[in-house]
């Protein structure tokens, strides 16, 4: 990992850059990219609850977004993605260049692909990546104050009107300054360049800091990105079904690197460099804290991984030289070849897709969208004359509803926009909670209900709604389940056989589908059925519910929820022997999952296991109060797990 130039060294750079670029090689599945173009598309709001004040963080990203799209699709959008992840690399490899080369640049990149495999998605994310790593190579680069405030003001303007993070362009400029400062007062410092360079500097961040308030929203800008930090929910991550999975932790390697960072700071012979060290260490405690910035974090520690290889590098190499003499030459070829067979190990499953199934990810290898986790395909139903104006949905459909369909959503995926109550109110309401269901109704006068069956909650929250007799399910395809109220204006809609026919029909094919390829992960995780399983559930259906756990099971037999489906499947049709087996091994699948360890509990007691019984009872309580003082969510008790009584699709069945 020396920081020596070598003729074959850049080749390990290069396939780092393969494999960062088939990671972003992926389908669009995020739900925020139907909310970027729905607010490209209008610019305006998209929520019939918003404030009167709409500010948008990310309005020229949405509109170049939306302007790409209309040329190109998803294919475009995903490819420009790419490219711009792969510019925010290659700009990082140049600030790095002169604190490591070659192998320590193609590990920081390996490291950096595996960070951000479970979050990256087509989305502004990439454009704040993108930004900074402009400014760490522009401050690198560049030291004329002319050619500096030249390139970094403009860069600030535009990073403004991309995303919410472009406060840490100012901050970076600032850490600047400092450094700038601080080596003024070395040992051999030459004061007479370093002292002008830090006034610059240090002018430049507060010019940069005015400089965000060009944007169309002034100020108010600034307090949207204040709310969206301080906004508990809604919360998006990964994949709308993540929570049916054990995905694979992220702070093992997290902790990797950090453990990796300290032994650099030990055996670096240099001065640190400020920048690259306090960005990697604040980098360190947000992604410690939230994995959900490994984007960021990649980004701000990737100089300071290359530093730390390299420093690591030349102590092991130094010792090695001691020991073997001449032979440690070969230390260098060995390494390299390692990297490589760690590349081609990380790059063949995602390709086979294998690792879009293990972290639950709704995304596959290639170019797409994948649509079908939203109510695609329902024209005939929500553009009808009579379908109501006002629906509620949850967050995950929020975007597509508003893009597609032209029509206001209830509430979308975007932080800081809607208040703590109303969040709470529908999470409640989902759950059960008849004093929620009712202020949600009294306040908003819905007449439908659009649910993403995907998220958590959700198969709850149908049989919830349809307990009250006033609501009637008019269709369902496994990812979307319509409700309208039970009134005869909506009654033709209600009964529209074809319609619901439709829908079972689109189930089907996904369930054949899947089917035919024994489970294979060349076709991702099978959303329909993930949905639908949860659903059948709900509407006390345990056959079909068996039939769906166990084909997923099949392909797949490390998904916690589905054994869970499974085992309550087997315990609703008195299987109780079956259903302790399956609902023993979710409990090992995931240790810390309350339904997991509660409906294992009433399995063991059904079957006669009165201590195993109670030992999962404990563990449930405990899991069940760890959950409520983190979620804040209050549960009437006799309508929690009450399966639904009534549903206008009598027919719904999926065959064995």
């Amino acid at each position: 990992m020396s920081k020596k130039p070598s003729g074959g060294s850049i080749i390990y750079v290069v396939l780092g850059l393969v494999f960062l670029a088939i990671v972003g090689l992926r389908t669009i599945s995020t739900p925020e990219i139907w909310t970027h173009l729905a607010l490209g598309q209008s610019n305006g709001p998209i929520s019939f609850i918003e404030g009167e004040s709409f500010v948008n963080t990310t309005w020229l990203y949405d509109k170049l977004a939306f302007m790409f799209w209309n040329i190109g699709g998803a294919p475009l959008l995903i490819i420009l993605n790419i490219i711009g992840l792969l510019a925010a690399f290659g700009l990082l490899i140049q600030v790095s260049n002169k604190w490591g080369k070659g192998l320590s640049q193609g590990f920081a990149l390996l490291i950096a692909g595996h960070l951000i495999f479970q979050t990256l998605d087509v989305g502004p994310q990439v454009a704040m990546m993108l930004f900074i790593a402009l400014f760490l190579f522009v401050l690198d680069t560049q030291k004329k104050p002319a050619l500096l405030f030249a390139t970094l003001i403009p860069l600030q303007i535009l990073w403004t009107n991309m995303h919410g993070s472009f406060l840490y362009g100012p901050i970076i400029v600032g850490l600047a300054a400092v450094q700038a400062a601080q080596n003024s007062k070395g040992p051999g410092s030459r004061k007479k360049n370093q002292t002008p360079l830090t006034g610059t500097l240090g002018l430049l961040a507060a010019i940069l800091l005015v400089a965000t308030v060009a944007n169309p929203y002034f100020l108010k800008m600034h307090g949207q990105v204040l709310a969206s930090l301080q906004s508990p929910a809604p919360v998006y991550w990964s994949s709308l079904f993540i929570e049916y999975f054990q995905i694979p932790p992220l702070k093992p390697l997290i902790l990797f690197v950090m453990i990796m960072g300290a032994a650099g700071l030990i055996t670096l012979k240099k001065k640190l460099p400020i920048v690259l060290t306090t960005l990697a260490i604040f980098g360190a405690f947000l992604v410690w804290t939230s994995p959900q910035t490994s984007m960021l974090f990649a980004v701000l520690a990737f100089p300071f991984i290359v530093l730390s290889l390299t420093s690591i590098s030349e102590y092991l190499n130094h010792s090695f030289e001691s020991i073997l003499g001449k032979n440690a030459k070969i230390l260098a070829p060995v390494t390299g070849a390692v990297l490589v067979i760690l590349l081609i190990a990380s790059i063949v499953p995602i390709i086979g897709n294998k690792a879009y199934v293990k972290t639950g990810s709704a995304s596959k290898f290639g170019l797409g969208i994948q649509e079908n986790l939203y109510p695609n395909d329902l024209e005939a139903l929500l553009t009808h004359p009579a379908f109501p104006e006002k629906a509620i949905n949850l967050s995950a459909d929020g975007g597509y509803l508003a893009f597609n369909y032209g029509r206001k959503c209830y509430i979308d995926y975007r932080s800081g926009t809607y208040d703590k109550e109303t969040l709470m109110n529908l999470s409640n309401t989902m759950l059960g909670n008849r004093k929620a269901y009712d202020e949600l109704m009294l306040n908003q006068r819905p007449e439908a209900f659009i649910i993403n069956t995907l998220t958590p909650a959700a198969a709850q929250g149908v049989a919830t709604l349809l307990n009250r007799q006033i609501w009637k399910l008019a269709y369902f395809d496994g990812t979307t389940a319509v409700l309208l109220r039970d009134t005869e204006e909506l009654a033709d809609l209600i009964n529209d056989k074809a319609l619901q026919k439709a829908g079972l029909v689109k189930l089907e094919k996904a369930r054949a589908a899947y089917a035919e390829l024994g489970g294979s992960c060349r076709n991702g995780n099978p959303a329909e059925l993930i949905g639908s399983g949860k659903i059948y559930l709900a509407f006390n259906r345990p056959t079909e519910a068996k039939a769906i756990f166990s084909l997923l099971i099949q392909g797949h037999g490390t998904i916690p929820g589905a054994w869970i489906g499974l085992g309550s499947s087997q315990l609703m049709l008195k299987e109780f022997d079956a259903a302790v087996a399956s609902l023993k091994t979710a409990t090992e699948q995931a240790p810390n999952s309350f339904m997991a360890w509660a409906t294992y509990a009433s399995a063991c007691k059904y079957a006669g296991l009165t201590a195993e019984s109670e030992e999962a009872v404990d563990k449930a309580k405990k899991l069940a109060e760890r959950n409520r003082s983190a979620n804040e969510v209050e549960v009437e008790e006799e309508e929690e797990a009450a399966p639904a009584k009534a549903t206008s699709l009598e027919e719904i069945t999926v065959p064995e």
